[in-house]
């Protein structure tokens, strides 16, 4: 044993040696992910921040998540992109290798088929470059002219300066940003031009050697560039100075990155030229073929290769650090920063250690009798200061577990081996001198001097652990269980099914809650007996397949095989912040991390990432741009921002795009449709689909989220879905009026019919009446007649001659009128009064003078204008005489007849002063008469029968006059005729 010992003491340790590499932290984007081509010839972003790509086989259009492809078929006139420029009025330029030029605005590639601007533009040979200057005028150089193009759409070609060709090497512009050329010709010197007043104007002559070459030749506000022999010439004309640098091997072009920073692309580096400092400050992608390097809006720097697709540099502080053994890559599955010493466990048992914040390691081998095996677990030891007992600053001493057992490790000193055998999983510090030891054998308690076995809390294969209060938890392959100080042990996932779980990893919070990370199931919180939350992919986790856990102060971190996740506690649930290789990490595969303040370190198969936290979120935005329009399968531009579509034109989706390329396509989107929606709408597709949209006014309202929690401007979209023709608010007026006028119209058809046949039968019932009161008046008649003759009889007896001719001259007169007014329906009130004047006088000759009569009516009354039933007055006066009047004693009857009107009635009131009712029936009772009296009777019933068509009807009343002793003094009728 103290052989093997100092063998390993020896194979272990020994002189310092740098194993490590350090590198930039690059995003790949190839043809797998969507690029149209390999090998990328330009870059360029456009103003909605959308990355433009020239390729060897397409035009690309790239928004963080994924690639728009364009291609002849879309209208450009060639597949092969050299060039691009964006312009102040968002048009993409773009050169393609074949001799032509097109722009890309309003959704669409305009070429010089399909616009009129560009039909009108001749190009005979290369385009050079596009140029804006700061009024708006465009310039495209081809290499023999110039064609302007004002913000008016005039275009002017200039094709000779000095009244002589020339050979056009470059365009930029000068320090006002007017248009500047720099032009050659085989009969000329080079020179640098300006366009004054639509002219060419001479600034200088470039004294030079060796050929002119456009892509060595750089022109701008701040800086002009040119070929010089084996040096590149700077010209600083903001400070007016001069310096030059070597031409790198391999040089292609100069790449603009800010005023004062320049990029050198070659054909295996690309140089990072600080121009105030006049030299290389920094080298990327060396054996790589740079084609360009565009600095974006959020400062990442894009790399365009030729053959190798693109690549992004995202924080620069993010670093790589690769490490090897024997020209093998080792992947990391361990990291602890304790104290000042930064801890990094890799395959094959070496551990890799730094004092200089990662700027070199040292390379220890803690075993070697085989190669394949892991330093899964470091720790801090007890003694030393730090935070929540993870971190040691005197002695930086920790322990060191593996898949051969544990090591004791302090900087400066050999590894000291505590316990072998038993592959271990998780390393817990129990108190200053005992540790937790969690492995593939079980979970024990030794001592940590010697490591000494104390106590076996758990027979069986554990994957991680940790101790809370006085309970040690155990994860396993079948779950969780806690072992309480009795050794009683109970399995979580009894009470809850995801504890059930594959346990990956497992640590106690400040807080007390335990954070259980596990394998596929996500990650869970547990506290006191309750599950406090679970985290998968269905509310942000990258993936539920968990590896790793760290926990600080304020956050818990979780690394899983899709990348890194910071969880950030808050009052009103919690708030995640994701990482992955689009952020700049080496891989998505995260073994193991460390976080100090805001540093982090992550592991996995590709080494070591240390990244600033602030730095990767500083300086991000959050862009929203609509990328598609389709209604009812048609495109329409995606820049419309205003449209009102046809009641038929009700199936609308649209495509958009939120950009941040430092979220590497995780992206969250915010949504309402104003008009449906009453609230707002979470997704995570870049894209919504309307259908049957009902006709009304509509905003659509998206906002979008980046993973740093950056939003966008809100991206509003009104339009409107017209009412279809029939169901117009004037022409459904107009239907209903068309409809209640056809509705009326049968109702007065109908009530007309109605009408007619109620008229028909109201005339024929009238009719009836008519015919029914002829027959009564013709009963009247003889039964007035008979009466009459009597009283002739009556004088024809007495002898008296000349009173019976006078009676009978009155008689004659009466029948006559008997007989022509019984024939109407109806009689005037003149002819009433004329008529009962007449029997009156009749009556009273023939009784013998033995009552008065008066006629009164009031003197307004027009009595031609009132008309009344003929025969309905005189049987109520003739009842007065033979039954009132003729049964007085003496001769001082009177008969008051008189005519008022009320309201609307015409009134009769017919007063005797005979002896009353009651007396008459007496003496008629007493003195029964041989015939029956049916005067009465038949004016009743001839009431009836007008009262069937008359409203209000006519009214007869009778009232008996009486003294105030109660003796009788006459009778009362008062008729009521309606006018």
């Amino acid at each position: 044993m103290i052989k093997r010992g100092l063998l390993l003491l020896l194979l272990s340790w020994g002189p310092a040696t740098l194993l490590s590499a350090q590198d930039h932290a690059y995003v790949d984007y190839s043809v797998k992910d969507g690029l149209a081509g390999s090998t990328v010839y330009a870059m360029a972003q456009d103003r909605q921040g959308f990355i433009w790509l020239g390729t060897e086989t397409g035009l690309s259009r790239f928004d963080g998540t994924k690639f728009r492809n364009f291609y002849t078929t879309d209208g450009l006139p060639d597949n092969e992109i050299i060039k691009l420029f964006v312009d102040s009025r968002n048009r993409i330029w773009i050169i393609p290798f074949k001799n032509s030029i097109c722009y890309y605005q309003h959704g669409k590639i305009h070429n010089q088929q399909n616009d009129t601007l560009l039909r009108n533009l001749p190009i005979h040979s290369e385009v050079v470059a596009v140029v804006e200057d700061s009024s708006g005028t465009i310039a495209i150089s081809e290499a023999d002219a110039i064609h302007l193009i004002d913000p008016a759409g005039k275009l002017t070609t200039i094709r000779q300066f000095g009244g002589l060709p020339f050979f056009l090497v470059q365009a930029g512009l000068d320090e006002r940003h007017q248009l500047q050329f720099y032009i050659g010709g085989p009969f000329r010197d080079d020179q640098l031009v300006s366009l004054r007043n639509g002219q060419l104007v001479l600034e200088h002559t470039v004294d030079r050697q060796g050929p002119n070459n456009y892509s060595s030749t750089f022109i701008s506000p701040p800086l002009e560039v040119h070929e010089d022999g084996d040096s590149l010439h700077f010209i600083d004309r903001r400070h007016h100075s001069q310096f030059r640098l070597p031409l790198p091997k391999g040089f292609i072009n100069i790449s603009p990155l800010n005023d004062s920073s320049v990029n050198l692309n070659a054909y295996s580096t690309a140089l990072l030229i600080d121009v105030n400092r006049r030299q290389v400050v920094d080298s990327f992608l060396a054996g790589r073929t740079i084609s360009g390097v565009l600095r974006d809006s959020e400062g990442d720097l894009w790399f365009s290769t030729l053959g190798a697709g693109l690549r992004r540099l995202g924080a620069r502080a993010v670093r790589h650090y690769s490490f090897e053994s024997h020209h093998t890559s080792l992947p990391v599955f361990s990291i602890a920063k304790i104290g000042h010493t930064l801890y990094v466990g890799t395959e094959n048992f070496h551990l890799f250690t730094s004092q200089d914040d990662g700027r070199s390691f040292r390379d220890q081998h803690l075993y070697d009798f085989f190669s394949r095996g892991r330093i899964t677990a470091i720790t801090a030891l007890p003694g030393n200061r730090g935070i929540g007992g993870n971190r040691s600053i005197d002695g930086d001493r920790g322990l060191v577990g593996t898949d051969a057992g544990s090591y004791l490790v302090t900087p400066g000193k050999a590894p000291r081996m505590l316990w072998q055998y038993g592959a271990e999983k998780a390393l817990a510090v129990s108190d200053d001198s005992t540790i937790l030891d969690f492995d593939g054998l079980g979970a024990f308690r030794r001592r940590l001097a010697d490591g000494k076995l104390l106590d076996t809390i758990w027979p069986g294969r554990a994957t991680c652990g940790c101790r809370s209060a006085d309970t040690c938890y155990v994860g396993t392959l079948n779950g969780l269980y806690a072992v309480a100080p009795d050794k009683k042990t109970f399995c979580l996932g009894d009470r809850f099914p995801i504890l059930k779980a594959r346990i990956a990893a497992l640590q106690r919070a400040p807080d007390g809650t335990l954070w259980i990370a596990t394998y596929g199931e996500g990650l869970a919180a547990y506290k006191e007996g309750r599950l406090l939350t679970r985290l998968n992919t269905g509310n942000g986790l990258t993936s539920g397949i968990c590896r790793s856990l760290f926990i600080t102060a304020s956050d818990i971190w979780v690394g899983t095989d899709h990348g890194l996740n910071k969880i950030t506690v808050t009052d009103t649930g919690y708030r995640l912040v994701r990482f992955t290789s689009a952020n700049g990490l080496s891989s998505d595969i995260i073994n193991a991390i460390d976080v100090e303040g805001e540093n982090v370190f992550t592991g996995g198969p590709d080494g070591l990432t240390q990244f600033n936290e602030d730095d990767l979120a500083a300086s991000t935005s959050c862009r929203l741009s609509m990328t598609d329009i389709d209604i009812v399968g048609h495109q329409w531009p995606p820049d419309t921002t205003r449209f009102a579509l046809g009641y038929d034109q009700n199936d609308l989706q649209f495509g958009f795009a939120g950009i941040s390329f430092r979220s590497g396509g995780s992206m969250g989107y915010r949504y309402r449709l104003l008009g449906l929606d009453t609230g707002w709408k979470n997704t995570d597709q870049p894209s919504l689909h309307y259908t049957s949209l009902a006709p009304g006014n509509y905003e659509l309202q998206i906002l979008a989220f980046n993973t740093f929690g950056g939003a966008s401007d809100l991206l509003a979209l009104p339009f409107s879905i017209a009412r279809p023709w029939w169901a117009w608010t004037w022409l459904r007026i107009l239907l209903l009026l068309g409809i209640g006028g056809l509705v009326g119209s049968l109702f007065q058809l109908r009530v007309q019919a109605i009408r007619r046949k109620e008229a028909e039968k109201t005339a024929t019932a009238t009719r009836i009446a008519e015919l029914e009161q002829m027959a009564l008046r013709s009963r009247m008649n003889p039964h007035f007649i008979f009466n009459c003759l009597n009283s002739i009889q009556l004088y024809v007896m007495d002898k008296d001659i000349v009173g019976a001719n006078v009676f009978i001259t009155h008689f004659s007169r009466l029948i006559r009128q008997t007989l022509m007014l019984s024939a109407r329906p109806t009689i005037s009130l003149r002819e009433e009064i004329d008529y009962l004047s007449t029997y009156l006088e009749l009556e009273k000759t023939r009784f013998e003078d033995r009552f008065t009569y008066h006629l009164e009516m009031m003197p307004e009354m027009d009595r031609q204008s009132y008309s009344l039933p003929p025969m309905i007055l005189q049987p109520y006066v003739e009842n007065a005489i033979l039954h009132g009047i003729t049964h007085r004693p003496d001769n001082k009857g009177h008969i008051h007849i008189r005519l008022v009107r009320e309201a609307d009635c015409l009134v009769c009131i017919i007063e005797d002063n005979g002896v009353g009712r009651n007396l008459a029936a007496q003496y008629k009772s007493s003195h029964p008469n041989s015939y029956p009296s049916q005067g009465m009777d038949l004016t009743a019933k001839r009431l009836v029968l007008l009262n069937s068509t008359l409203h209000p009807p006519i009214t007869v009343q009778i009232e008996d006059l009486e003294a105030p002793d109660h003796r009788p003094l006459g009778t009362r009728v008062v008729i009521r005729f309606p006018v």
